[in-house]
């Protein structure tokens, strides 16, 4: 199903490989299933506390169940920290953030009275920790890459439509689509999830209304995040739904483009992600 507001179709758009598409059609594979399995105790926390239906005698049951998730997660990133760079930094911040969660199970116990203030904590540490999972499982991707030949424009399409299923904020942003379209060699899983973050930070950087720019000339083309102009009024809009960053993102996005040989530049409200044209 398209995201797009309208039916608006590029000159020439060259058609991706049924590979291509069957590969972008998911999640990008990862050693991380019970870790992932276990981030979910997070946002059932939220989603208990938030419920008033929900006896406080029924979260105060679960809670030995939720402390097995969190030492789970933290066995998880705990296991990445003696990487290098990157991936370290981001196996400590999930594992500090795995420790907050501790505490808050703690508080939890005894402070049924600030069922909404705990449900707020619970909310933002299931968003960093989704954050930091999905750092690291983008990097591992990123540490053998699948190249594939696949329409610039159509990596923007599944981004968003793969996204939409996800958690975090939905953020509105025109797509001005490159026409004609192109075909380019490289990892969608990669540089789906980078445009997903570029949008996440453009925005955190206080910019209102973002674009996200698709652009053709060889031998790269170019994904452009920045603000709209009065001039982008009349592109189509789609939806993304982000996670917010977290303080290793950026690093994080530049190891990944550096090993799937992008080219990432950022700015202040500004990224912009090249990748090579696959007649290049």
């Amino acid at each position: 199903m398209s995201s797009e507001s309208n039916g608006r179709k590029p000159d020439s758009e060259p058609s991706p490989s049924v590979g291509a598409a069957r590969r972008l059609s998911a999640r990008a594979p990862s050693a991380w299933g019970a870790a992932r399995d276990a981030l979910a105790a997070a946002h059932n926390l939220e989603a208990l506390l938030r419920s008033t239906s929900v006896p406080y005698r029924t979260i105060l049951d679960l809670l030995p169940e939720l402390r097995a998730s969190a030492a789970v997660l933290r066995e998880a990133f705990d296991a990445t920290r003696a990487g290098a760079g990157a991936t370290s930094d981001v196996g400590t911040y999930g594992a500090v953030r795995v420790d907050e969660f501790g505490r808050l199970l703690d508080t939890t116990a005894t402070a049924p009275e600030d069922r909404s203030a705990l449900a707020y904590r619970a909310h933002l540490l299931a968003n960093e920790l989704e954050s930091a999972a999905d750092l690291l499982a983008l990097l591992e991707r990123a540490s053998a890459p699948v190249p594939t030949e696949v329409s610039i424009n159509l990596i923007v399409r599944e981004t968003a439509r793969m996204s939409g299923t996800g958690r975090g904020r939905e953020l509105i942003v025109r797509f001005d689509e490159a026409s004609p379209d192109c075909v380019v060699t490289t990892d969608p899983y990669a540089v789906g999830p980078l445009l997903a973050i570029a949008v996440a930070r453009v925005q955190g950087d206080g910019v209102g209304e973002i674009a996200v720019r698709a652009r053709c000339s060889p031998p790269n083309a170019t994904l452009l995040v920045e603000a709209v102009t009065p001039e982008d009024a009349t592109l189509p809009m789609t939806a993304m739904r982000v996670l917010p960053p977290v303080p290793p993102t950026d690093d994080a996005a530049r190891r990944v483009a550096e090993r799937i040989g992008a080219l990432l530049l950022i700015e202040p409200a500004r990224w912009a992600i090249a990748v090579t044209s696959a007649a290049g």
